[in-house]
């Protein structure tokens, strides 16, 4: 896109929505509100097509890899701390390594102090294994004397009982040889104990050809060249070990006493090189790496797989549109149709900012868009509430629907600004795929709030200034009459106890097997079956029988989970770290795309598990602490503790709940687990203002009455706000990928549970904190009052004197 036309876009919307809030005009406000509208969707979907939207890894295919670099050596061999010259450097030789011929998408960026995040979308599972071999290659090449008696001396020092010759060492070539009698024979050779030639020295290594076969030329800068024909000049007619990464590739004789600057490598044990390995040799020694390398975790999907997501992904969303779009259109009629509206211009705004911005689509991102769907309703639900109210209260539709507005304002922007907090808290802790799913939610919070305190507005200016609507109807599912629901806090609050120690008990019990690879380790790889097909368990300990890891130990531990979505079966093999490539190599060796759709592979080291887990545990309490300072600045003490109580019932029940219903903790659940903080708190939220709202009208009668008067009044919202939430989720449950069910279940859990503290948790623990601590919350809630109407009036006054000047 032009960023010109981009910059006059932008500023033309910045300035039609500061005429917008600015204005008092009705007649202003409706057509420049209207022009913003259209305008930005416009501008949403024509950036969408224009720009098109990232596909994570996850979603088109391909790896992601997290390495490390292992301290270096000095010259003296002592170690030699990493520094960001050594990331850099690593990274422009990777460069060379993985993408030589610029034909990849590969893009590499540094994580700390000694790792690197190396993404390539697109390469299929034969390459995975390449690169998975060439970013753990040191490449460290070196020439070293072979001992003008090496067999013999070898055979000595086998009679000596190992023995070691002094200044020499044995090292064996990195290609065996197979006799006459089928046997395979180790080969090796008594070589220096240091080199006499470091292979810093070498300017350039390539692929040369002759009669013999595939070779690797190199080419010695100019002070390597003098050491070499120094060192051939001595050691004429003997013979000289070719040495990378501590294994002998051949030990040619010095036929010559200088050479020039040039050396060849063959093939070592007697069989040359194939064309592939002297090609990928020569890369590796054109770039060694001076600090070994070790991948931390691992992260590889086929396109397959990845298209499979995208395809469930969209049905996904149209399946959670439509039920919205019939549960809004049966409780609130015409109404309903015109949340819908601002609804799909919501989602139109959420796409468009991500292409535009250029944000990644993750597979979690995609649970975030179907939360936001039904999130973005709750704003809506909200307005509509209260406009019946203000209705009943006698108040024409115009005047009903600009208090409506007015009133839910506070708690629609409350509840988004603490779940806003959470997703950003999520953002700045978390990488890879999580962090896709803070993105969608943070620009899905914005765009929903524009959806529905601008376009829905805007919509009903036109249905009310052109006589359309004058009512609204409605679909009642609570009685307006006042619960005494406080009595009853004592058997809720017992129940949730029952249900913490369940939750805890479960955690116990399972021990380490609650946690999955992201938290300690491992790898797990998830296969989608073609439609229709299916593999029995036994199909699959019969393949993996014998396999053994890449070090050749044995495969070790695994286990199968099986989940039907859509007529597809999907199943997660959950195994160690180092046998998810072997088990995923197996499985796409063993079954073709007719059976076996697409598979995906996620492998996490010990370190990083814990690493992740210390994160999360901070990322937690950071939110949780973020949220308790924004609820004291906005609500009493009171208030703030009953919220942050509830939200602590609602965060540590779920998890165990998860693992009671057979699911492993892992960073998405504590994606999910933010996610429901900002719920909780934007359902206690409502409650609390509504009961504020109630003490400052003074009707009176004690505390406990107008406590659960207010509660009662948001009843009915609090009901129908969970299902639209939940509807989108419980899509997700029955249809989705494992991955998205990883997600689904706890925000299914974390909903129920926030819907039910927000009113049997939250308030009756306010009433018993101030009780117990002698506050009055009416005398501190009217207080605050007076204090915000002196402050509406310092700025009234200011205003008008500076208009006077």
């Amino acid at each position: 896109m032009n960023p010109f036309a981009t910059f006059f876009v932008g500023a033309s919307l910045l300035m039609m929505l500061l005429v917008y809030v600015g204005t008092a005009v009705h007649t202003t406000k409706r057509r420049v509100g209207t022009l913003l509208i259209i305008l930005t969707a416009f501008s949403a979907i024509y950036t969408i097509e224009a720009m098109k939207l990232q596909l994570g890894i996850d979603l088109q295919g391909g790896s992601e890899f997290i390495v490390q670099l292992a301290p270096g050596k000095n010259d003296d061999g002592s170690p030699k701390a990493v520094t960001s010259s050594d990331v850099q450097q690593a990274i422009a030789i990777l460069e060379k390594r993985l993408n030589a011929d610029a034909s990849k998408d590969l893009t590499m960026q540094p994580e700390g102090a000694d790792r690197i995040v190396i993404q390539m979308p697109g390469i299929t599972e034969v390459e995975i294994k390449e690169v998975r071999e060439k970013i753990q290659t040191v490449a460290h090449l070196e020439f070293r004397r072979v001992h003008p008696d090496s067999q013999a001396k070898l055979e000595q020092i086998k009679a000596r009982g190992g023995i070691k010759e002094p200044g020499w060492i044995e090292m064996f070539y990195s290609t065996p040889i197979t006799g006459k009698d089928g046997t395979v024979i180790n080969r090796s050779e008594l070589v220096r104990d240091s080199a006499d030639i470091e292979g810093k020295y070498v300017s350039k290594a390539f692929r040369t050809v002759d009669a013999e076969g595939n070779k690797v030329s190199l080419q010695f800068d100019s002070a390597g060249a003098k050491m070499f024909d120094e060192l051939a000049a001595v050691h004429y007619q003997k013979e000289m070990a070719i040495i990378v990464d501590g294994q002998i590739h051949s030990a040619p004789r010095l036929q010559a006493k200088q050479f020039g600057g040039r050396a060849e490598i063959s093939g070592g044990g007697g069989k040359g090189f194939s064309q592939q390995e002297a090609d990928t040799l020569a890369t590796l020694l054109s770039n060694p790496l001076q600090n070994p390398m070790k991948i931390l975790s691992e992260s590889s999907v086929s396109s397959a797989y990845g298209q499979s997501s995208i395809d469930q992904g969209k049905w996904i969303g149209v399946a959670a549109l439509i039920i919205t779009t019939c549960f809004m259109m049966f409780i609130y009629r015409l109404a309903g149709l015109v949340a819908i509206v601002g609804l799909v211009i919501n989602i139109a705004i959420l796409f468009g900012a991500m292409a535009l911005f250029g944000f990644t689509l993750t597979m979690p991102g995609i649970a975030g868009v179907v939360l936001t769907i039904g999130m973005a309703v709750d704003a809506n639900v909200l307005i509509y509430e209260r406009l019946r109210e203000e209705m009943e209260a006698g108040k024409t539709f115009a005047a009903a629907l600009e208090a409506a507005y007015d009133k839910a304002f506070s708690a629609i922007a409350d509840s988004n600004i603490t779940t806003l907090i959470s997703a950003l808290i999520l953002f700045l802790i978390s990488g890879g795929l999580v962090k896709g799913f803070a993105v969608t939610l943070m620009i899905g919070l914005i765009s929903s709030m524009i959806g529905a305190l601008i376009v829905t507005r805007v919509i009903f200016m036109w249905v009310v200034d052109k006589n359309i609507l004058k009512k609204i109807h409605t679909t009642k599912i609570i009685p307006d009459k006042v619960f005494d629901i406080l009595s009853s806090a004592p058997k809720f609050i017992i129940a949730s106890l029952v249900v913490t120690a369940i939750s805890f008990g479960t955690l116990a019990y399972k021990g380490g097997a609650s946690f999955g690879i992201d938290f300690r380790g491992g790898s797990r790889v998830d296969v989608t079956l073609a439609k229709g097909k299916d593999i029995p368990d036994t199909d699959f300990d019969a393949l993996f029988k014998g396999l053994k890891q890449d070090d050749g130990k044995p495969l070790g531990s695994y286990y199968i989970q099986r989940k039907s979505a859509g007529g597809t079966e999907n199943l997660s093999i959950r195994c160690e770290e180092n046998s998810g490539a072997v088990i995923q190599h197996a499985i796409t060796g063993k079954w073709n795309k007719d059976t076996v759709a697409g598979t995906s592979i996620a492998t996490v080291g010990s370190v990083i598990g814990s690493e992740l887990a210390k994160q999360s545990m901070w990322a937690m309490f950071a939110a949780l602490i973020a949220i308790f300072v924004y609820l004291l600045m906005r609500y009493e003490f009171a208030f703030a503790v009953g919220a942050i109580v509830a939200l602590f019932h609602d965060v540590l029940m779920v998890p165990g709940l998860c693992v009671l219903f057979g699911q492993e903790l892992s960073i998405i659940h504590v994606g999910a687990l933010l996610t429901i903080a900002g719920y909780s708190i934007n359902d206690t939220i409502v409650v609390f203002d509504r009961i504020r709202e109630t003490i400052q009208k003074g009707t009176g009668g004690s505390m406990r009455d107008m406590m659960n008067e207010a509660i009662c009044k948001t009843l009915s919202r609090t009901l129908l706000t969970g299902p639209t939430a939940l509807a989108p989720m419980i899509v997700l449950l029955f249809l989705g990928n494992p991955a998205m069910l990883e997600f689904a279940m706890p925000i299914t859990i974390g909903v129920l549970l926030g819907t039910y503290s927000s009113i049997f948790i939250a308030s009756p623990l306010v009433l018993w904190y101030a009780k117990r601590s002698g506050t009055s919350l009416k005398h501190q809630v009217l207080d605050a009052q007076i204090e915000q109407l002196k402050a509406q009036q310092a700025i009234a006054a200011a205003t008008v004197a500076a208009g006077k000047k």
